[in-house]
């Protein structure tokens, strides 16, 4: 957690290091914008146009093309232009460099605290906070219910994390906390929403609690998988099982297969086999006539992990 904050510190300081470069780079602009403003060519060029008139309207009342009166108009006409094109034409005077150095301040601390704040809101600070948890059991022991008892601290502090949940479900359901893993996966789909791997482990969860037996609400929870993923192996498992105990052994190996079409785990698929060959046992020979010996082991397997 420390090598995060100091790497956020860092970003943060580069960040703020952006904001305050116009600001760094301002006074040597203001001084080229001042030389710039100070020479004022427009107006010596005014100047010099003036000269050059005023020379031109001499030289012609010196050869007498104009009288005193004439020269003299033209002259005052000269000086008006010149007057008018200056008037007005000094530079205002620049402001400091650093006038504008409250605004560059209250924009670093938006940025500062804003930053800060989205991050809280939109990071994943609680999943860190999670994973420290976890390292933490792990140097003490890593024994289960150490994992449990830190686990339920963390679920107590962020209760809408659904990766507390998502923790404390498979702990609970391996020591066979079952009504604790219950409330665990509920809590998950709750903050997760009802995808179909999560209520068929809810499905599952509760057909183990009721001592593997069906009910309305067991089924109803299948139905619901089933509509959403028609090939979802954790229900086609539990329905497979079902269907053993109540002695309908083709319709489970028919739920059994498709479960074992479904699932990525090679101990899950090994377990279903074993299971579909006491189904077989059961039925008796199968059709092409191979006998199959009954293996109650793996009956008791696929209850297990029912």
């Amino acid at each position: 957690m420390t090598a995060l904050w100091v790497g956020l510190a860092l970003l943060l300081s580069v960040a703020v290091g952006f904001l305050l470069l116009p600001l760094w780079r301002s006074r040597p602009l203001r001084e080229a914008q001042a030389a710039l403003e100070t020479r004022d060519d427009d107006a010596r060029d005014n100047v010099t146009i003036f000269r050059d008139r005023l020379a031109g309207l001499e030289e012609e009342f010196a050869r007498g093309e104009i009288d005193q009166a004439r020269f003299e108009a033209r002259r005052l006409e000269l000086e008006r232009d010149l007057l008018a094109d200056t008037e007005g034409r000094a530079p205002r005077g620049l402001k400091s460099a650093y006038s504008g150095v409250w605004l560059t301040a209250v924009v670093v601390v938006v940025v500062g605290f804003g930053s800060l704040y989205a991050y809280h809101r939109e990071g994943s600070v609680d999943d860190l906070t999670l994973y420290q948890a976890r390292v933490q059991v792990e140097q003490n022991g890593g024994e289960p219910q150490q994992f449990i008892a830190r686990f339920e601290q963390e679920a107590q502090r962020q209760p809408d994390n659904p990766n507390v949940w998502a923790s404390l479900y498979p702990l609970y359901r391996d020591s066979r906390q079952y009504d604790k893993a219950d409330h665990a996966l509920t809590r998950l789909i709750a903050l997760k929403g009802r995808e179909p791997s999560l209520v068929s482990e809810l499905a599952q969860i509760r057909f183990v609690e009721n001592d593997r037996e069906m009910n309305d609400d067991i089924q109803a929870l299948a139905d619901e998988v089933l509509k959403a993923d028609p090939r979802q192996p954790t229900v086609h498992g539990l329905l497979g099982f079902a269907d053993f105990r109540a002695g309908d052994y083709q319709g489970a190996i028919d739920h059994w297969r498709t479960a074992i079409a479904g699932s990525d785990s090679d101990d899950s698929q090994q377990a279903l086999r074993q299971a579909m060959a006491a189904a077989r046992a059961r039925m008796g020979p199968t059709a092409d006539g191979a006998p199959v010996a009954q293996d109650s082991e793996a009956h008791n397997e696929q209850g297990r992990g029912s």
